[in-house]
């Protein structure tokens, strides 16, 4: 089996009805052909590049799925024959998949983001705790040695000779 993505771009009046309604057409087509849907995005209405059917926005949808080569042809001529796809892409994104390591791998992170999304776990802390330390430890010996006197950085200054010259205008008392 391989991994696909397809993208497709609706047209930006079409009801969430309708979108949701495409949606399950299409994933009832992969699922017919054997294949198993990993996950299914919907991107919201974003500006295109250039008209495409005299509309300058579009509806963006991005399926991600493992199938077989023989469903990419059933798809886009689905594609091909709905009204409001505009434009569609696939790609193959990868040649062979094991799909149940693969599904497997899928249960482990549904269920470590299910756990707690927001929260972060000690070793994240932890981690976190560790860095800010580095830091503090870093800023205090650069503040030290900054502090320490340096016979390189103070340098003497030449005592001032009366003759200098000066890019200042003459005065009163040189007689000009």
């Amino acid at each position: 089996m391989r991994r696909y993505e397809a993208l497709i771009v609706l047209d930006p009046d079409m009801p969430d009805d309708d979108v949701k309604a495409l949606n399950e057409r299409l994933s009832g087509i992969i699922k017919d052909h054997a294949g198993e849907i990993i996950k299914i995005e919907d991107w919201g209405t974003r500006k295109l590049a250039y008209l495409v059917r005299k509309k300058d926005k579009g509806r963006y949808i991005l399926f991600d799925f493992v199938s077989g080569p023989q469903l990419i042809n059933e798809l886009e001529r689905q594609f091909k024959i709905t009204e409001d796809v505009m434009k569609y892409l696939t790609v193959k994104l990868d040649d062979e998949v094991d799909l149940e390591a693969f599904k497997a791998k899928a249960e482990k992170e549904a269920v470590v983001t299910e756990a707690s999304p927001e929260a972060p776990t000690e070793e994240a802390k932890t981690e976190t705790a560790e860095a800010l330390t580095d830091v503090v430890v870093q800023e205090t010996e650069v503040t030290e040695v900054l502090a320490q006197p340096s016979d390189e950085l103070v340098a003497e200054e030449p005592a001032s000779t009366e003759n200098t010259t000066s890019s200042e205008s003459p005065t009163k008392e040189e007689g000009v």
